[in-house]
């Protein structure tokens, strides 16, 4: 009976969200109703899943009430996030997958520099399926050359940590101008633990040591397999979020102050930005590189981007941006 009720209740808000990859379309028909909530139901009390095709809605690898509740709040809310975008620039495509938000354990107490781990709750984003490549920078600077290993399918390296800004905020530039993107969002460089949440596999996570596998040649480009360059992206296989070579091929850059260590951090916050105080480290980066071993390009390793010699460039550094 209460299925019957809570069914013609959400039916009578008459949302719908017209959209074949908005999250909470779990029956696959292209649109969220209170026929999703019905087959949600189904499976739950009747064990019937004929009609499941989208059934984890809130995506973290099962299905239960907490599904329901997401589907809920996508018809009173009439506001669902797609599971990713594409912007195009200049002909150049490039996709940005959503990270829903959680709560996490970042760092590592066996290492000094990754210690203590704290929790951290971080809010919904999207990043960048791969580390920015040299076809999207040339599709805004098309007279730029200055890449330490030149290619259109390799990241972009070898970049000053200004110009790095200099292409985020161009982006956001073309990308507004030309309506393809909100007012009200923008491209930027992510924080650590937006960084180490991501390369986790978010709320998807499967707790692998690298980002996608606990073998790291499935996954990443480092000094063992990779000669010491950099190679395309998406070369290797994904993590859990669909997210290339956050392991390994690239550092890649991110706001934070770097620190010795977390003896900074408060437990518990919320988006946190770091370090508020300025180290002669310069900036901290993530996720290793071609250049470095096995265990320099794990999750929770931190390493740090020196800004005041040679503008933070290295050969081995890229990034990878977030949308807000």
């Amino acid at each position: 009976m209460k299925k019957i009720v809570l069914s013609v209740l959400l039916a009578a808000l008459g949302i719908t969200m017209a959209n074949a990859e908005v999250i909470g379309d779990v029956n696959g028909d292209g649109s969220v109703t209170a026929a999703d909530v019905t087959a949600l139901y189904d499976y739950l009390l009747n064990n019937d899943s004929s009609s499941l095709v989208n059934a984890d809605v809130d995506g973290d690898g099962a299905i239960t009430a907490g599904d329901i509740t997401s589907v809920y709040d996508v018809l009173l809310n009439g506001v669902a996030q797609p599971d990713f975008l594409d912007f195009t620039v200049n002909g150049v495509t490039f996709r940005m997958i959503y990270v829903k938000g959680g709560t996490f354990t970042m760092g590592n107490n066996n290492m000094a520099s990754e210690s203590p781990a704290h929790s951290v709750t971080l809010t919904d984003f999207y990043i960048a399926e791969t580390e920015c490549t040299q076809a999207l920078w040339k599709a805004l600077y098309p007279d730029y050359s200055y890449f330490a290993t030149v290619g259109d399918q390799l990241p972009c390296n070898g970049q000053w940590y200004s110009e790095i800004l200099q292409f985020a905020d161009a982006l956001n530039a073309y990308l507004h101008e030309s309506g393809a993107l909100a007012a009200d969002k923008s491209f930027m460089l992510p924080t650590e633990a937006q960084w180490e949440w991501a390369a986790r596999g978010g709320v998807k996570s499967n707790g692998y040591t690298y980002a996608g596998s606990n073998n790291i040649d499935d996954v990443a480009w480092y000094a063992a397999n990779s000669g010491n360059v950099v190679h395309d992206v998406k070369l290797k296989a994904p993590n859990e979020l669909g997210l290339y070579d956050m392991s390994g091929n690239a550092f890649e850059a991110t706001t934070d102050n770097f620190s010795v260590d977390y003896s900074w951090a408060a437990d518990g916050e919320t988006d946190p930005t770091g370090s508020p105080s300025a180290s002669s480290y310069g900036l901290t980066r993530r996720g290793g590189s071609c250049s470095q071993t096995a265990n320099r390009c794990t999750v929770t390793k931190r390493d740090f981007n020196d800004i005041d010699f040679n503008g933070g460039a290295s050969e081995d550094m890229s990034f990878r941006l977030i949308l807000k």
